[in-house]
């Protein structure tokens, strides 16, 4: 029934993210993840009409909340009760900032959050490749070092993952278990992602995913870069446009036609770097912030 309601969101519904079938399906079977305890739903005569789940990072202080509501229920109160259930979970977690993520046109969902109290405090940009417009080298000539990672060295990107992306505002550090889980949900693989090896060392990588028969792709599927570090040792040396370009040239011999990623505007190195590659702006989402007294 969550399914069927999120499939509801796109003719009009309430959502405070971008959601699809196959999202909710991944976030509910996250590693120490209790929907359980921590996904509370609405409902109306015997139907689920909206949804809250409540995402604990705990390692960093804070909680994530994602609301979906179906079309008949927009305002009418649904989500607010939702939110203030969730709120309440919060408090039993004994945890002070909410975090809650929106599409940015989506004025409803932005009201809501400041007359709960949100303010606004991060703007991500989603952006677009097509990789049809661009060059991208063949790996071979981008250099020796960049390979497919290989099954049992998740460790290896565990490790990689947490210290590229310590300190990096709303990353909450990964685990072995959270890092498997993720390599062996549908569209990824581990030769899906491309490491930068300096002799054993890992010092940089290029996660991405495969969607073939996404919609509005029209020729040969959508891929998306998942995530991209460099070791802060080995930064500032051309290495991050490198597996970059690793990671793109990957999925172009896949034969896909189109590249997502998402990146926080404030991180400019990263803009110019994605820019630099050929991509452009598609949409916006916004990160709004609820500090618990």
């Amino acid at each position: 029934m969550l399914i069927q309601l999120v499939g509801e969101v796109g003719k009009g519904g309430w959502s405070s993210f971008s959601v699809s079938p196959q999202d909710v399906i991944e976030s509910l079977g996250r590693p120490n993840h209790s929907p359980e305890n921590n996904l509370f739903i609405a409902e109306k005569a015997g139907d689920i009409v909206g949804y809250v789940d409540v995402t604990a990072e705990l390692k960093i202080g804070r909680v994530v909340l994602s609301c979906v509501v179906q079309p008949e229920c927009r305002g009418n109160g649904v989500a607010t009760k939702l939110i203030e259930r969730a709120i309440d979970r919060v408090r039993e977690l004994k945890v002070k900032r909410i975090h809650v993520n929106t599409p940015e046109g989506s004025v409803t969902a932005r009201e809501l959050f400041t007359k709960m109290g949100f303010r606004f405090i991060r703007r991500f940009l989603e952006l677009r490749l097509d990789l049809s417009e661009v060059h991208v080298p063949d790996m071979g000539r981008i250099g020796p070092r960049y390979r497919q990672m290989k099954s049992g060295e998740e460790e290896k990107l565990v490790h990689i993952q947490n210290r590229s992306f310590a300190d990096t505002w709303g990353f909450n550090p990964n685990t072995l278990e959270e890092i498997a889980y993720r390599i062996g949900l549908a569209n990824c693989s581990p030769e899906n992602i491309i490491l930068a090896c300096d002799g054993e060392h890992v010092i940089g990588y290029c996660w991405t995913r495969i969607y073939a028969g996404e919609e509005n792709v029209t020729r040969g599927g959508k891929g998306r870069i998942y995530m991209l570090g460099v070791d802060p040792d080995h930064r500032s040396k051309g290495m991050g446009r490198e597996v970059l370009l690793a990671g793109l040239c990957y999925l172009k011999n896949k034969g896909l036609e189109i590249v997502d990623l998402t990146v926080d505007s404030k991180n400019k190195a990263a803009r110019a770097l994605y820019r630099s590659a050929g991509f452009g702006i598609r949409t916006r989402s916004l990160w709004y912030e609820k500090v618990l007294i």
